[in-house]
């Protein structure tokens, strides 16, 4: 079974039993409600689930690393009342006599300390509960890590997972973070955006994915007094987003393995000391149980048992071995479990005395079994192509397996699969459990229709994936080092300019004396003040333009050094020995289907402002090739016309029009010749908002007129285009009726939000119901083509490489001589991948660098 840690926040939990409970005193006159709080509360999760380590994080006295950049953190709380101080040091005593770690560290909160140690533990593949009464450890939320939150009294406890956050809030646990910097938090008083609350920070980051990103945007997409805050409030939000980030690499040197639960009895004494009775009791009992559940687990242990191996005799084993069927992998063990065959192992690594085999062996070991098997069974094929392993065969990936059957969960690792079937596992030699778990998802994926999702998008995918990542992309590291040159020495000019008038002790970085010299020392008109002090977002300074010269060389100074450190310098950091650069693909990601990218995100390089779009210059095809780009032209459209069979619709694509100016004449009721730019643009924005429940406040919101014409405009868009109502109706009631919806290929979007009793989460699960089927079906002709187009490559032109796909967008590099060729067969590829009502239409470019493409 899987070690498990409990990771206490101390502050958190003992102010919270504090608050709770009348002050109580023992017989000599101490204050104890606190303690018998905290301890309740500890021993009521233990009594219920079985660690193997924890410990306890406090805060120090004094001011902490967030202090030195916002004086004000945490100013105007309550100081600790009189009653609560002195059971801090009783905690303390009672925590050491149980020998249960206490984790502090000056400079730093004990919210640092959970983050640094749900950290190492998920590192050593340890899962983690984070116990604690404050919501922004929710951050923190991972594969590993579930943070129990602690509402009241000992038993009441959410437990708070990344799928929690989604369905909360359909964000991730990070995001949180960037939330937190719009929306602020009063208790540890910082100020976020005045004026925006968590409703509309939760939205805003939905839409944008990034604090960052919504201010980047908020010029352009937002209105009125949302944009007026976005654009004053820049500086304080992102200072915010700094103070609410939990730091996940506070200087401890404790690994979970140093904090061992053990002898927790020798606690006795000093509860009974404290005259806390009931804990006394619970920590009995608590014992007993847990001997009883290490007994269980050791039993489950040795069910799933196999033999450990010499490297002759696991040779052996492997070239006796006549199964067409085994589990096989690779960690601390490389190990195979035969189907209707013993499993056995091979310890890997090994020590100073017994240096035992290392991977690479391991792996020549293995191939020859591989090459003979007609399925192998795999947890995360990927990394183990990445080691070397190849699969001619059938290969089956309980991971994708797992994903396929439900996205929404949790966790992908090998532990939560199988313990969710109740599984028993070896942690060293998994391969039995790994093989039964095919066997029930094999079940479940038959059961569920969705067969084809698997084995025809999802397993040849990660081939296709592997490839793409081994090959990465290219950069231009002169052009790189020369813009990288250049901004620097244009930044040290500006920087020289400035200080020539402001002076050299001025920090141009501080917003604070930023503001006190532009709008006190200079006395310039139009500064506005907020809770941190003057404003001096790029709005209020460019509003200032030509009253100072210092304000243009401000902004300029700005905008190159964020360009500079975020895309320049990040990616000459990246590069491989060759100039490339090599980003990892995410197959389980997210809810929909679609592909994440990570370490660099690809994915997220700005394309909307012409110094974002420089960026894709230094992205540049191998000498003698080219890059080929193809990208579905409103894939999510046609999508909707297809699955909605709306006659309308599906006409204006059949017929090659603009499917926003022909929405624009149908609604306005104009000849299409007459539609105007403004038309185009408000229908545009009900064709791309209609699937995703775009309200009349929200679309009153984006086109900038009143909630009424609003309101209006979506019922007349109903109108034209019935169809479309229809199957929006229809999918929520297919939510309701059978708790999923699916894309036309059978994957599946469960909907528990639909039953919830908060409106809000109900009316989120109705949006889902609607876009899903259209974002999934988009996500897997992406897959499909992708597939194909792999595929044809590899017959067709060996040495053109798929090498980047950014959502509807496919990248190819390719010999030069051959692109024009390539360009066809791309476009062919993705245009062909599926018949539907509607034609699908891939918009082909030939370019030297990415910029050249678009």
């Amino acid at each position: 079974m899987a070690r498990r840690m409990l990771l206490i926040d101390g502050n958190s939990l003992m102010h919270r039993a504090f608050h709770a409970l009348p002050v109580m005193t023992n017989d000599n006159g101490e204050y104890t409600n606190a303690l018998h709080g905290f301890m309740m509360m500890l021993l009521s999760v233990m009594g219920r689930e079985t660690f193997d380590y924890c410990a306890v994080a406090f805060d120090m006295h004094g001011d902490t690393f967030r202090h030195a950049f916002y004086d004000q953190y945490k100013a105007g709380r309550a100081p600790t009342a009189d009653e609560l101080r002195p059971q801090f040091d009783a905690i303390r005593a009672i925590l050491g006599d149980m020998h249960i770690r206490v984790i502090q560290k000056e400079g730093y909160e004990a919210d640092d300390i959970l983050g640094t140690m749900s950290r190492r533990c998920e590192e050593a593949g340890i899962d983690c509960a984070v116990m604690t009464g404050d919501r922004d450890a929710y951050q923190l939320a991972g594969p590993h890590t579930t943070i129990y939150y602690t509402r009241q009294g000992s038993t009441d406890v959410d437990k708070i997972t990344p799928e929690t956050i989604r369905e909360r809030w359909n964000l991730t646990p990070v995001q949180l973070i960037d939330m937190k910097g719009l929306m602020g938090d009063t208790s540890d008083n910082y100020p976020g955006v005045p004026g925006v609350g968590e409703k509309t920070a939760q939205k805003l980051i939905e839409r944008y994915g990034s604090v960052e990103a919504v201010l980047d945007h908020a010029p352009a997409d937002q209105k009125g007094k949302l944009r007026e805050r976005l654009i004053e409030g820049r500086e304080s939000a992102l200072l915010s987003k700094r103070l609410a980030a939990i730091d996940r690499a506070v200087p401890i040197d404790i690994k979970p393995s140093d904090c061992p639960l053990r002898d927790i009895r020798d606690g006795r004494s000093i509860l009974t000391r404290y005259q806390l009775r009931q804990a006394l009791g619970r920590l009995m009992a608590l014992d007993a149980a847990q001997t009883d559940a290490a007994a269980v687990q050791s039993a489950a242990s040795d069910d799933a048992a196999c033999a450990i191996v010499s490297a002759d005799e696991f040779r052996r084993r492997i070239e006796a071995c006549t199964s067409r069927v085994a589990a096989v992998g690779l960690g601390t063990h490389a190990y195979v479990a035969p189907e209707g065959g013993e499993p056995f192992a091979l310890r890997l690594g090994g020590d100073l005395i017994d240096p035992g085999l290392d991977e690479g062996e391991a792996v020549k070991l293995l191939q020859p079994l591989v090459d003979r098997l007609d399925r192998a069974v795999v947890h995360d094929l990927k990394r183990l192509l990445g080691l070397g392993l190849r699969f001619p065969g059938a290969a089956f990936d309980v991971m994708l397996a797992g994903y396929v059957i439900n996205p929404q969960r949790k966790s992908f690792s090998l532990t939560a699969l199988c313990a969710d079937e109740g599984l028993a596992l070896d942690d060293n030699a998994p391969g039995a459990a790994l093989l039964r778990l095919h066997q029930i998802q094999s079940q479940r994926i038959e059961r569920d229709g969705l067969g084809q999702l698997f084995d025809q998008i999802e397993m040849p995918l990660c081939r296709v994936l592997y490839d793409m990542e081994r090959r990465g992309i290219l950069t231009d590291e002169a052009a790189l080092k020369a813009l990288g040159d250049r901004f620097a020495a244009h930044i040290d000019g500006l920087l020289q300019q400035i200080h020539a008038q402001t002076g050299d002790d001025m920090n141009i970085n501080s917003p604070k004396q930023l503001g006190v010299y532009l709008f006190e020392t200079l006395g310039l008109k139009g500064g506005k003040k907020t809770k941190t002090g003057w404003s001096t977002s790029a709005d209020v300074l460019e509003s200032l333009q030509g009253e100072a010269p210092v304000v243009a060389q401000i902004l300029e100074y700005r905008k190159y050094t964020k360009l500079k450190s975020t895309y320049i310098d990040a990616l000459l950091r990246l590069r491989d020995g060759e100039g490339r650069v090599h980003t990892s693909f995410d197959q389980t990601a997210t809810a929909t289907g679609r592909i994440s990218s990570l370490e660099p995100n690809l994915q997220n390089i700005p394309v909307r402002t012409p110094l974002g779009r420089e960026i894709r210059r230094a992205f540049v095809a191998s000498p003698g090739c080219a890059f080929v780009d193809a990208d579905y032209s409103q894939i999510e459209l046609r999508v909707l016309a297809h699955m909605s069979g709306d006659e309308v619709m599906i006409d204006a694509f059949k017929k090659g029009q603009d499917i926003h100016a022909r929405t624009a004449a149908e609604v306005y009721g104009v000849p299409l010749d007459e539609v105007t730019g403004e038309m185009r643009s408000a229908a545009k924005a009900v064709n791309f908002g209609i699937v995703y429940g775009i309200s009349d406040f929200g679309l009153a919101r984006n086109i900038g007129v009143s909630r009424a014409e609003a309101a209006a405009f979506i019922e007349r868009y109903l109108a034209r285009y019935p169809l479309v109502k229809r199957f929006m109706d229809g999918c929520v009631a297919a939510g309701n009726a059978q708790g999923y919806v699916s894309t036309l290929f059978g994957r599946r979007r469960y909907l528990p939000e639909l039953n919830d009793r908060s409106y809000t989460m109900r009316q989120f699960g109705e949006r889902a119901a609607m876009n899903s089927p259209i974002q999934g079906t988009a996500a897997d002709i992406i897959k499909l083509a992708m597939n194909r187009v792999h595929g044809a490559l590899a017959s067709d032109f060996p040495e053109a490489k798929l090498l980047l796909q950014v959502h509807d967008e496919l990248i190819v590099e390719a010999p030069q001589q051959d692109a024009q060729a390539v360009a066809s067969l791309l476009k062919r590829c993705m245009e062909d991948i599926i018949a539907l009502k509607v034609p699908l239409v891939a918009e082909v470019n030939i370019g030297r660098s990415w910029y050249d493409c678009k």
